[in-house]
């Protein structure tokens, strides 16, 4: 065989091996998909994160909201205000396979660690509704604050932490039986809330500021950022912040306890969720319509894409599988 004909051959095997590993890398590549209620438009917008493409919208009912994902059971719940009530996805067939009515307004959610049970917070009611995730009916109800919004679930500590918008405090909860365990006075009109390790983090909207809560003690930080902030979640020693008035995100250190650095959004930020798969930040901007894609190894924007009319996404909204 000549040499030119050898050539060819190993160049032709290359090509040939080459397109099957990359047939089988992306065949077996992670599912990666963010799932956006659009306030604006009751739709849910699914967008491929390794992509920054939209997939689908999903119609849902009035005034979709809070979110929150049932990764084992690949389900998606969310809540709908104006209809008072839920949308469970099937997120392996992206449509919705159940509404179930609740006669009161969803607002947060988050999933029980065991995903046996949704807690969500009934902003009308000052309520926690507990629902079975199993066939969602109710099984509980703690009665809580004015005007309860965020809420988090403490994996450390099996605390339920829920923010009180008007009351102005942050109140824990024993998950075995309900019952509360601390009341904690935070700034004006807290929303957002987030909780791990020894640490719950508060964003208190109307003093435009973030409250840092130590589990072990109490003792409390109270850190100004920028205007309105919204939601507040943590990762690798740092909280992120959205500023809802501020167009921005602010980064805190967590060892400082100060803030660093300012990060540009589109407008109007108000959630966020973290893609581990790509170390990314994703913001939903109800103002714009849109979601910030954040790098967290620079902490700097890379891109802004649409994603539909009023982009809320509140609760963690990211599948990956």
């Amino acid at each position: 065989m000549s040499n030119q004909k050898k050539i060819f051959l190993i160049s032709a095997l290359l090509f040939f091996f080459g397109l099957l590993l990359f047939t089988f890398i992306g065949k077996n590549k992670p599912v990666n998909l963010a799932y956006i209620t659009n306030q604006g438009e009751n739709t849910v917008s699914v967008i491929d994160l390794n992509k920054l493409t939209i997939q689908k919208k999903i119609s849902v009912g009035k005034s979709p909201l809070g979110i929150a994902i049932i990764k084992n059971k690949a389900i998606a719940v969310v809540g709908n205000i104006d209809s008072q009530s839920l949308s469970i996805i099937d997120l392996k067939k992206n449509q919705v396979q159940k509404t179930v009515a609740l006669k009161t307004a969803p607002l947060g959610m988050v999933v029980h660690p065991s995903e046996d049970k949704i807690l969500i917070t009934s902003w009308y009611e000052n309520k926690v509704i507990i629902l079975s995730t199993k066939d969602f009916t109710i099984t509980d109800k703690i009665n809580v604050g004015i005007t309860p919004s965020g809420i988090a679930f403490n994996k450390k500590h099996n605390y339920i932490i829920v923010a009180n918008r008007d009351a102005n405090t942050v109140e824990v909860y024993d998950d075995k039986n309900y019952k509360l365990l601390k009341k904690i006075s935070v700034g004006k009109h807290p929303y957002g809330i987030s909780s791990k390790g020894d640490f719950i983090f508060a964003a208190n909207v109307y003093d435009d500021s973030i409250s840092i809560i130590n589990i072990n003690n109490w003792n409390q930080k109270n850190i100004k950022v920028g205007l309105n902030p919204y939601s507040i979640i943590s990762h690798n020693k740092r909280a992120y912040v959205t500023n809802a008035q501020g167009d921005s995100i602010s980064v805190i250190d967590l060892l400082s306890f100060k803030e660093i650095k300012k990060i540009k959004t589109g407008e109007t930020p108000e959630n966020m969720s973290i893609d581990l798969l790509n170390n990314r930040l994703i913001v939903a901007n109800w103002g714009g319509d849109s979601l910030s894609i954040i790098d967290l190894v620079n902490e700097e924007l890379i891109t802004e894409i649409k994603s539909g009319l009023q982009s809320r996404a509140f609760g963690q909204f990211i599948y990956t599988n």
